[in-house]
């Protein structure tokens, strides 16, 4: 009978250890839904309102100067790529500028949008466009190095030839008494003047970027003042950085049109979990060594709490609610969620994004 007891105690206490070491990981007791008669995402409770599902799905979006339109890539249901479109703050397509596998870049001087195509590592051409009417426009472009690199001036200037340990010779930079880096930098920024000159007037070019308000310049490729475009490699870098200081730094320009608040979606109740998914965090790392290859396994458990979000979205006063499960893998939620306009009144349409996907809100019937 004591043996059994001691079975007993044993298995309960190692019970008792495996559901402790559970929680310390992250495991939480579900829930019971809180509002079982809301519908899940797209569906909702008021009748008076549609969320319709628009069929775009947007991989990012900007806004550009002196313009409510909104710069976007996207693609339709049937579409195989992603394109390059002005689109309205309501979802309306108003210039589609087609498929680039390079980018799309905004030249804020004179005002275009430039649409980029890689063709290989020698070329690569690119289509101009009114940023206000989107009319074609002619473009020039110029892939450009520089004559002579600082390196070669420098071997040119105090190579000299030494013997090398197979037995051949090899040139090394030999600098005279007095003599250093700084003075031939020096020198060759008075040998290439010019071209010095040229490289401080061009302006700086914006990729369409999707983080944040604003945009990031495209470090290689720059904007004459007649609009003529000059790609520049980066084999050339460091010569240039000496010619014109901070050339191909990273420069970042404040949007002038902000992107929406989200104002328009709320919580209605705290989020209710409804259950567990035990991560792991499994890694196997195969680094290799000079002898072979060693297995390193490593692994980080975690319990990841599944919820039952609770929202409600508005136009002007009218509103609606509903929930999203993530049991069902539908991904809805203030993180990941984009107002792209603002109602003035109920009888004004919301468009949004949910995860890439364009959706609009509007009244069923609107009022004259």
């Amino acid at each position: 009978m004591k043996k059994y007891i001691k079975r007993i105690l044993i298995c309960f206490s190692l019970g008792i250890i495996f559901i402790s070491v559970c929680f310390y990981w992250g495991y939480k007791i579900p829930q019971q839904d809180k509002h079982k008669d809301w519908p899940e995402f797209p569906n909702h409770t008021n009748k008076e309102l549609v969320i319709k599902k628009d069929g775009k799905s947007i991989s990012k979006f900007t806004t550009i100067p002196n313009s409510d339109l909104l710069l976007i890539s996207y693609k339709n249901p049937d579409s195989t790529y992603f394109t390059y479109a002005m689109m309205s703050r309501t979802g309306n397509i108003v210039q589609d500028f087609g498929y680039s596998n390079n980018g799309i870049l905004i030249d804020l001087i004179h005002n275009r949008l430039l649409v980029s195509h890689f063709i290989n590592n020698d070329t690569t051409t690119y289509e101009a466009y009114d940023a206000k009417t989107f009319k074609p426009l002619p473009v020039k472009y110029f892939k450009t190095g520089i004559a002579q690199s600082f390196d070669d001036y420098l071997m040119q200037e105090r190579g000299a030839e030494k013997p090398d340990y197979k037995g051949g010779t090899q040139k090394y930079i030999e600098y005279k008494s007095g003599e250093n880096e700084k003075l031939f930098k020096e020198k060759y920024r008075r040998k290439n003047i010019k071209f010095a000159k040229f490289l401080n007037n061009l302006t700086e070019l914006y990729r369409f970027d999707e983080h944040g308000d604003g945009y990031k310049n495209a470090s290689y490729i720059k904007c004459a003042k007649d609009g003529s475009i000059y790609n520049f490699t980066y084999d050339d870098q460091e010569s240039i950085e000496i010619l014109s200081k901070g050339f191909f730094d990273d420069k970042y320009r404040n949007g002038d049109n902000l992107r929406f608040k989200n104002e328009h979606l709320s919580s209605a109740d705290s989020s209710m979990n409804v259950g567990n998914e035990f991560n792991s965090h499994f890694r196997l790392d195969l680094t290799g060594t000079p002898t072979g290859s060693s297995g390193v396994n490593s692994m980080d458990p975690e319990f990841n709490q599944i919820y039952i979000n609770y929202y409600q979205l508005r136009l002007k006063s009218m509103s609606t609610v509903f929930k999203t499960d993530e049991r069902k893998k539908i991904i809805f939620y203030v993180g990941y969620y984009e107002e792209l306009n603002n109602p003035k009144s109920d009888n004004d349409t919301l468009s949004f994004l949910s995860y890439g996907d364009l959706y609009l809100l509007y009244r069923k019937k609107k009022l004259n």
